[in-house]
Formats: C-alpha cells, structure tokens, sequence
C-alpha cells in the first residue's frame, strides 16, 4: 500500500511543477499530515515562546530538557512521504523549523531521558535522518561581575598609550586598536552577527548599526544593558565627538534577543541555535554569543552532568557540521565563561553551547564534514584584566582549560549602555572579551573576504600575531582546574597578517625620540600612492606597520601639531629600518 502512495504521490509532485494550484493544496496536505508545508517551508519559532520554566524536566538542579520537544535534521530531498513516515515513527508532529540547517522540531510525548534518548535512535534509523536529538537546558543567572568601583576617569580626556594601556580606553590600547584601524583603506564593509539579550536601537553611538533578520525578531527585541554594551565594543561609531568607538565601526549588526521573557529562570538551547541559525543565513560571518551557563555551578561542584554536557557537544557540533555542508562559512566567538556561582573559574566546557565541542564529543562525518572542520570555526575567548606598566593576567573568573582559544581584555571596559547609565558604563566579564575577539575576526576577515573561517581563526589566535602573554591569576579556588597561560588578542598583527594574504607590502619600523633620547608619543601619517595610513607609537615611541612597495612620505606629528617628516622607498616583504627619529 505505502508503494502505491508514493507512486501517487510521485505523480503528483510531477504534475504540481506544471500546475500551481497543487503546490498550494500539497502544501495544505503536508501541514495536515506532518505541520509543516512541502514546498513553503520557511524558518518559524512561534513555538519558542510557549517554552517555560514549567516546561523543563531537571536533570539536575542546574540543566535539563525540554518536555516533549525533539530535534530532527533532515537531508534536503526527502520527500512529503517520507517526512511523514520520520515523523510518524515518534508519533511527532512539527512545530517550529529553521531553514540554514533543514532542522524541524518536533512535538512528541516521551516518559524520560531514556524514552527521550530512544525515540532519538528511532529517528535516526530512518534513511533521510542527518541527526536527531533532544531539546536541552540551562539554568539563567546573571554573569557574575567582580565588585570593581567605578574608576571616575573622564573617558573623553584619556591619554592613549599602547605601551602602557589605562583608563577607559585601555582595553583599546591594549589590543593596538588604533593601529589595526590605520589601515581602515583595506577594509571592506562587515556583517557581524549577535545573539545576546536586547539592543537599544536609539543609541548615539551605535543607532542605524541594526537589523534584524525578520520583523518578528526585530519586535521581540528588548533593549537591555548587557546586549548594548556587547554591541558597543564591536561596532560603535568613530569619529563622532561622543562616547567610544568600537573595534570594527564598518560594519552591520544583524541581532537577535535570545534573551526570554522577564522572570524566566531556564533558557532552551532552541534559542541559540535559531538566533545562530538566523544570523548566518542572514549574512553574518562572524557571530558573537556573549552567553554561557557556568555560573548556575554551585560553590563545591565542579561540572555539569556528563550525559548533559556530552549530548550538548554532540548535537552544537551536529549543527555546526550541517551548515557548513550546506555552503555556509562563519567564526563563532563564544565567552569562556565566567566561573562558577561565586565567580571561581572552572574548565570553560562547563559553560555549554559552543563551549561543550571537543575532539572527543564532536560528531565527526556529518554530512561528510570531520570534526576538526567544525572546532576550527569555534573560538572561545577568556578575559584578561591590566595589571599596569604593560602586563596583564587572566582575571580571576575567567573559566580556563584546553577549550580557551585566546584571552581578550575583559576587566572595566567602557561601552556603551542604557539611557539611565548616561549611555556608557563599565561592565566586566568573558561576555566583554568574546565581543572584542569578534571584532578583531571582523576585522581580518574585511581585509580579505577570500579568506576561510578556519583561515580567519587561524589568524586570530596564532601566536605570532599577538603581542602578550596572559597567565592565570594565583587566586585559584578551584586548585585541580586547568589553568594555563594564553595569548592575547592583537587587531594590528591580525589585520597585518590579513593584509599579507592579499597584499603586496613591506615593513617600516624604527623609534620616535625626543632631543633627550626617551621614547616619545606621537601620530604618524603616512601617504604611499593613492593610499593613506594612520599610525601611532606610545610612550615607548617605537613603531612598526605595513606599507604598500613605493615612495611614502611619513609625517611624525607631535601633540602641539609640529611634525618631522621623513621621505623612503617601501619593497615588498623587505622591512626599511627608519632608525630614531627625533622629535621636539
């Protein structure tokens, strides 16, 4: 009998092509059968908002599932038929899909992980199944912020000095900021991805910077501090006489509010992976996730339970794996995380999503795409505080272990915020450091659009194109965690590095002095062809950057406006040693 449905069915597929009116009734017939349309299918997640805390089965007092949700990844070619024999076989019914990963989920009843674990491998043993699973959970809470006092620095009287970062521009300077933006004339225009909690899109340094990918999302947005200072630090504009400018200003946020209704205590990985999902086919390449769930660990338990943590890794990896066969090339940036429920750093796995892929959880060959493919497009950034004249150390939140791929400056930074803090606010935590690093993939990535994900985190966290060394903080409550040192981030030497995959330059390098032999502060101008570029030494006044092979005239300029200028010849890959040039 099933054969000779699906030869009807077969016949008319065929006679739809040629006639219209049968789409729209086999269409009809596919949401009565399965709940979803065939030919129609368009991401939907109306479901999202019927989840409630009332809806989570507690593993422990931390993660869980959702209740009668499954997750099912179809291959693109499975017919009406057997979408409805897949769905049939648990009884389920679709209720939600997201298109970039063909991903349908599915209202079923199930008794308990282990029936919730069985219905999944039935699900699986179909021929058209790419991977199926659950719907897990987390615990919400605020990230933990160290109890750090407002600095009372005026920020718009900062001095700038990249040889000993300080003030509210020190998270700038200690990454060479400005250095990466003298090269803005290589920059293309970047669509940056953000899943947080609400954006104010009214504010001064960052209103016209939005979209979001549908008017629904864009309604359900609700503007908070957290998601507006994540924005900040990414993408704030420059040059405008007021407030900040943030690290990648040529750019478009496509956002989305993952953040559920107020009071609402658990939040289903569902959120994340749509927002992720709607960003990147929406054209962002790298996405920011300033999120986590480490701090829900109470004082005393060091990990989440393995079977949580494990499937998690699986079906993020899972996810991960089918996008990026379907064609889709991005760098996420997940937060490290910041600590347990006292702030005390633990293994970053801890913190969920993103954070939970290793080598050994990632589902290899998916969609004929190894795990390596998948870890090689995920970054996960730590934070570092400034420990002055020039050095830094992890703080002491920052969750650590082999998962932390880079440390970015995480500790008082100044961005931007809501009305009722004057728009600008210090904040700290791992949600401030993984907008930086995106930033500085966004960067990279506007040098040379040609470049892969893997290409771009490559360059990011290759030692070679950082400036310090960050190591862990001696306060360790957690003395068995795997704390190391890591690298931090530096926007010049990866914007450098970028340009020389797609540029022919050389090196020109030396130290400004003054009369007495000391370093000295100054900016430096720089005009080689048809090509422009802005500089600056700190108080250390030595120099380093890229020019394109040609005559270039250098300005050196001094704070009263008075100048040196100095005339060379750049070769491509050769460095022109310009010596001590001494100002007054």
């Amino acid at each position: 009998m099933s054969k000779i449905i699906s030869i009807v069915m077969s016949f008319v597929l065929l006679l739809s092509s040629q006639f219209p009116g049968l789409t729209s009734f086999l269409d009809s017939v596919s949401t009565v059968l399965t709940g979803a349309p065939y030919f129609s299918l368009s991401s939907s997640d109306s479901f999202l908002n019927d989840i409630k805390d009332s809806s989570i089965v507690k593993l422990d007092s931390n993660t869980g599932y959702v209740h009668d949700i499954l997750l099912v990844f179809l291959k693109d070619d499975v017919s009406l038929l057997q979408r409805h024999t897949i769905f049939k076989s648990v009884n389920g019914f679709c209720i939600g899909y997201l298109k970039p990963a063909n991903l349908f989920v599915l209202k079923a009843s199930f008794n308990g992980v282990n029936e919730m674990t069985s219905l999944c491998k039935t699900l699986m043993q179909n021929v058209g199944v790419v991977y199926a699973s659950g719907s897990f959970a987390f615990k919400n809470k605020d990230a933990y912020t160290p109890n750090d006092p407002f600095d009372g620095l005026n920020t718009g009287t900062d001095r700038w000095d990249e040889s000993n970062p300080g003030g509210g521009t020190w998270w700038l300077e200690a990454i060479d900021a400005r250095n990466a933006w003298g090269y803005s004339s290589y920059f293309n225009h970047m669509n940056i991805g953000i899943i947080d909690s609400g954006f104010d899109t009214n504010h001064p340094d960052l209103s016209g910077k939005f979209v979001f990918p549908n008017a629904l999302l864009a309604s359900e947005n609700i503007p908070t501090a957290h998601g507006t200072h994540v924005a900040g630090i990414i993408a704030a504009k420059g040059d405008n006489g007021t407030g900040i400018c943030g690290i990648c200003q040529n750019s478009t946020l496509t956002c989305v509010d993952w953040e559920p209704e107020q009071g609402q205590y658990w939040i289903a990985d569902l959120r994340i992976i749509f927002g992720v999902g709607y960003t990147i086919a929406d054209g962002a390449k790298v996405v920011n996730l300033s999120i986590g769930s480490s701090n829900s660990i109470d004082k005393g338990q060091p990990a989440y339970p393995a079977l949580w943590m494990n499937t998690e890794g699986a079906l993020v990896s899972a996810y991960t794996a089918i996008l990026i066969s379907k064609g889709y090339d991005f760098v996420i940036v997940q937060a490290a995380g910041n600590g347990d429920s006292q702030g005390n750093a633990v293994d970053s796995f801890n913190n969920g999503s993103f954070c939970c892929i290793t080598e050994q959880n990632a589902l290899s060959g998916i969609m004929g795409v190894p795990a390596k493919a998948v870890l090689d497009r995920i970054i996960i950034a730590g934070a570092a505080q400034n420990s002055g004249y020039d050095r830094f150390i992890q703080t002491s939140f920052s969750n650590v272990g082999s998962g932390v791929s880079i440390c970015a400056p995480g500790s008082w930074v100044y961005s931007c915020s809501l009305a009722n803090n004057n728009y600008y606010q210090y904040m700290s935590g791992t949600s401030m450091a993984a907008p930086i690093v995106t930033a500085v993939a966004s960067l990279v990535w506007a040098v040379n659009p040609k470049l892969t994900g893997p290409q771009v985190k490559a360059i990011v966290c290759n030692e070679a194109n950082t400036r310090y060394n960050v190591p862990p903080t001696n306060d360790k409550y957690w003395p068995d965690a795997p704390f190391q040192s890591y690298r931090m981030v530096n926007a010049q030497l990866a914007v450098e590095a970028a340009i020389k995959t797609a540029y022919s330059v050389g090196t020109v390098s030396g130290k400004a002095i003054n009369s007495h032999g000391n370093g000295f502060e100054c900016e430096i101008k720089a005009v080689c062809g048809d090509k422009e570029f802005n500089f600056s030494c700190g108080s250390d006044g030595t120099f380093s950057f890229l020019l394109p092979p040609g005559d270039a005239v250098i300005n050196f300029i001094n704070s009263d406006a008075s100048y040196t200028v100095v005339n060379t010849s750049v070769q491509a890959d050769k460095t022109v040693d310009l010596g001590q040039i001494v100002l007054h």
